[in-house]
């Protein structure tokens, strides 16, 4: 089964009015596909923010592939 990394961001602003992206959480998840990895980490993420929407405390999602079970990574 494949691994995805999901990663939930927050933009803020730093002290001199910047914008950047700072990393809230970040899962490995053995899922199907990336649309069932997200939905596991969404999860995932509500239970150990104790939150009831991840979008509370995070914008936005990435995910990449990462390998598979056996640690091959993806090509």
């Amino acid at each position: 089964m494949p691994v995805f990394r999901v990663k939930f961001l927050k933009r803020v602003c730093d002290a001199t009015g910047h914008e950047t992206n700072i990393c809230q959480r970040v899962f490995e998840i053995h899922a199907r596909d990336r649309d069932e990895a997200v939905g596991h980490a969404k999860t995932r993420f509500r239970d150990v923010e104790a939150t009831a929407q991840w979008w509370l405390r995070a914008d936005r999602i990435e995910t990449e592939p990462v390998g598979d079970e056996s640690g091959r990574k993806p090509t």
